[in-house]
């Protein structure tokens, strides 16, 4: 199994990816009992979970859905070393080994040789995709907030926490995810997707009102963080009523429903409270994991339910079609355990919005991402 991983750098960076999670996760279930090690957790499960999968997915769709190669795959193979050598310093930078300023430039460099080879690979783009200018604007602000942080962490610039977590998780995950949902959830839907111009219209609404959003956090300008949260907030509302009009639209061929949207629709709906608490400048606690555990993660967990077996599928059966039996994209993960899965993370999510009930929910989330990782561990073994 690691060796068929090993040759799939997409899939060495999802799977890279579901060990920073669960590392995470047991980190996050000590933060609840008061351990102080929040930053490593949060870091872990942004940069190490969060990230590695969305380049890994890239390092995978950009190329599908322009109908290219990926380019310059020496460059890439490099990518995979400097992030994750850049991720393990910034834990040891967060236990005061080495300063912010080396951890930090190691992984800069991973990111800025993943963005030239997925903007040298969209040069040669030959099929136009939705995604494509969500893509490129998120790595902008992964470049950013990167920076940011470092040069804040270590003393050369004023630095404020709040900037450099919605840089990042706004910007860079939640612009991405954006992408990604445009692409993918109309394709798995097997629908259309209900308006193109809403799509590019949510695309503006991000470009202006997230750095309206960062200056006001930056100057403590509330004015400026109202505006650009609301703006942020009703390109989010954009994005969950074209989807959810594509979803009640006619589909194209008579299927049950791909258990990947079945994710994508609470993801929605978890992220529409997440960026009302925000823009209510609600509990920070709520408004934070709204957004991480229940939009991103459920929208990653979703969306690794097909591209994960897809790329296996392509890797292990795409030769043997049509000489031998081959098992289909849908036989290499387990659908019972995924619907199980399902409620799980969604009970998870809710239970951890609640006070009384916070430890139960993340020890319920807890064990979704063990058995989920189990599950794609398990798609190589099938």
């Amino acid at each position: 199994m690691v060796s068929a991983v090993w040759k799939s750098l997409p899939l060495r960076f999802i799977y890279s990816g579901l060990i920073y999670l669960i590392i995470s996760s047991i980190l996050g279930l000590l933060a609840l009992f008061d351990f102080s090690l929040k930053p490593i957790h949060s870091h872990l499960m942004l940069a190490g979970f969060v990230s590695l999968t969305i380049i890994g997915s890239m390092y995978q769709l950009v190329p599908t859905v322009t109908g290219t190669e990926l380019r310059i795959g020496g460059l890439a193979e490099l990518s995979f070393y400097l992030t994750n050598a850049g991720i393990l310093a910034l834990v040891l930078s967060f236990l005061g080994y080495i300063p912010f300023s080396i951890s930090g430039s190691v992984y800069i460099l991973g990111i800025l040789a993943f963005t030239l080879v997925v903007l040298s690979t969209l040069t040669e783009m030959k099929l136009k995709s939705i995604a494509v200018p969500f893509f490129t604007l998120a790595i902008v602000f992964y470049i950013a907030g990167t920076v940011y942080g470092v040069l804040g962490l270590s003393g050369k610039i004023p630095f404020r926490i709040a900037v450099h977590n919605h840089i990042l998780t706004a910007g860079w995950v939640g612009i991405t995810t954006f992408g990604g949902l445009y692409e993918l959830f109309p394709m798995l839907a097997l629908r259309k997707l209900k308006s193109l111009k809403l799509a590019y219209l949510t695309f503006i609404l991000l470009l202006f009102s997230l750095p309206v959003m960062l200056y006001g956090l930056q100057n403590s300008i509330e004015d400026f963080v109202i505006v650009g949260g609301a703006g942020y907030a009703v390109s989010f509302v954009i994005l969950a009523a074209n989807l959810f009009a594509t979803l009640a639209s006619k589909s194209e061929t008579p299927a049950p429903l791909d258990i990947s949207v079945k994710f994508f629709v609470p993801a929605l709906l978890f992220g529409i409270a997440g960026v009302l608490t925000g823009l209510l400048d609600f509990d920070r606690f709520i408004h934070s994991h709204l957004m991480l555990a229940g939009w991103i993660s459920l929208t990653i967990i979703g969306a690794e339910y097909h591209i994960v077996p897809m790329i296996t599928w392509m890797e292990k059966y795409s030769m043997m079609l049509g000489v031998e039996n081959v098992p289909m994209i849908g036989d290499l993960f387990n659908p019972k355990l995924a619907e199980i899965l399902l409620i799980m993370s969604v009970l998870g999510v809710s239970l951890l919005l609640i006070p009384v009930t916070r430890v139960v929910g993340g020890m319920l989330m807890f064990a979704v991402f063990i058995m989920f990782a189990f599950d794609m561990v398990m798609v190589q073994k099938r």
